[in-house]
């Protein structure tokens, strides 16, 4: 159903993020959605544009109604409908930590986080990513939470539902109840997911996982995990790119050595359970001062040849995905943490919101080498599509390696498009375009736009 906002007589169709029990309520939210997605701000005088609209935004988000977690499902939702004739999707789950020190109230509003003593608040996504070509399609579910006063001083020995360490395990069974529509899940994890009610609970017969050990557990043959490592042969091995991590190691190709084995996990209160080990280690020469890879992955994926071992390594190594979306909602991109708006919940409703924006912007850098047959009309309305022939004809230059490569209206060449836009100067030998370029390119585009609509 098209929802018509008549304060500003905006189209939002699409943008619908729950309707609260109130249409008026709906209306503006998806209004919200609608004007964060193009604009690329998390300021609400800035989305709002006017005193009006920027009033009914700060209710909306006051109100007791607007929940979350309600969001949260309705982003699912359309996340579903994106994995319609899927056959793999990825669940790449990860948690970031926002703080916000311009806020005068944080002290009684917020929680602690993992800093000393700055306040703040967690988010905790799921994000669907195709598991054939990387497309990132949305996002299953968006945890979010202040911690208590002590919470980093609780018993370790509680029950896992008392723990914060619940939050992998939710999501995960959020993503096997809200995204039906793909015939298979991986839920992908770093070392804070490896326990071992995640193996007990989340596995079934269209939901796998890999996660990345942290413990060297004792296996059900009585020796650690690195001691049957030590004793099996390496298979083959495999090269990756590795991401820059700042102030921590430079990009590089890592080789490294590929091991793989079954292993039974030791589980004190019945069977154990039946998993895989694949060991990545790198072998190829590390820059000094840095530390060479070695990752210890688990999955409930069979891995029967090196083939296999790869392919797991190679999934896991896509949640460098969700670490780009944290990137582009803080302190370079969306700059959530600047905001000004002083209360949790509405800081919570305006990440889970970022967290959809930054998947457009993620959509784009995925799309900019052609790989994948997406339509720009997937992120872009038609009146845009019109605009973007006219600047990419500016853009252009008169050789072929100057000119967009890419099949007109295809998601691809839009992305060419904003990386320019952006600051990429559109050589193939250069460093492609990230999510920061495009999230400048977007910008760039929005004042385009304004402009342009305003001159019609």
């Amino acid at each position: 159903m098209s929802l018509t906002l008549l304060r500003s007589g905006e189209d939002v169709s699409g943008f619908g993020i729950g309707n609260f029990g109130d249409m008026r309520l709906a209306k503006t939210g998806a209004l919200l959605f609608k004007r964060l997605f193009e604009k690329l701000t998390i300021c609400i005088k800035s989305l709002g544009e006017n005193r009006a609209t920027e009033v009914a935004f700060s209710r909306f988000l006051s109100n007791e109604e607007v929940e979350p977690k309600l969001i949260s499902e309705e982003l699912a939702k359309k996340a579903n409908e994106a994995c319609v004739g899927k056959s793999h999707v990825l669940c790449l789950q990860d948690t970031v930590q926002l703080t916000y020190p311009s806020q005068s109230t944080k002290k009684e509003n917020f929680g602690p986080t993992g800093d000393a003593d700055t306040y703040g608040l967690f988010v905790h996504p799921g994000v669907l990513v195709d598991a054939s070509n990387r497309d990132v399609l949305g996002v299953s579910s968006v945890i979010t939470w202040c911690r208590p006063e002590g919470g980093k001083a609780l018993k370790k020995s509680r029950p896992i539902e008392e723990k914060e360490s619940i939050r992998w395990i939710d999501t995960a069974l959020l993503a096997k109840k809200n995204i039906s529509n793909a015939e298979m899940i991986t839920v992908v994890g770093d070392r804070e997911s490896d326990f071992l009610e995640i193996f007990e609970r989340v596995p079934d017969s269209r939901t796998n996982l890999i996660v990345r050990a942290s413990h060297d557990r004792i296996l059900e043959t009585e020796e650690k995990i690195s001691e049957l490592l030590d004793s099996t042969v390496v298979s083959g091995e495999h090269t990756i790119k590795l991401p820059k991590i700042t102030g921590k190691r430079k990009a590089r190709p890592a080789t490294l050595a590929i091991k793989y084995t079954p292993i039974t996990l030791r589980n004190p209160e019945g069977e154990g359970i039946k998993i895989y080990c694949v060991h990545a280690m790198e072998i190829s020469a590390v820059p000094s001062g840095e530390t060479p890879i070695s990752w210890i992955l688990l999955t409930t994926h069979l891995v029967a040849s090196l083939k296999g071992a790869i392919q797991v390594l190679i999934w896991y190594t896509w949640r460098w995905i969700i670490e780009q979306i944290f990137r582009t909602m803080k302190n370079k991109g969306l700059k959530l943490e600047d905001s000004q708006v002083e209360h949790p919940k509405k800081l919570e409703i305006l990440s889970i919101l970022c967290v959809a924006t930054a998947i457009k912007v993620m959509s784009l850098v995925e799309s900019r080498n052609g790989k994948n047959n997406r339509s720009a009309i997937d992120l872009f309305t038609k009146d845009e599509l019109i605009l973007f022939a006219l600047i990419c004809k500016k853009l252009e230059g008169k050789t072929e390696k100057q000119k967009n490569p890419y099949k007109k209206d295809s998601l691809s060449w839009a992305s060419w498009i904003i990386a320019r836009l952006g600051g990429w100067n559109g050589y193939a030998s250069e460093s492609p375009p990230g999510p920061i370029v495009m999230l400048r390119g977007l910008q760039n585009f929005e004042f385009q736009y304004e402009g342009w609509c305003l001159a019609k």
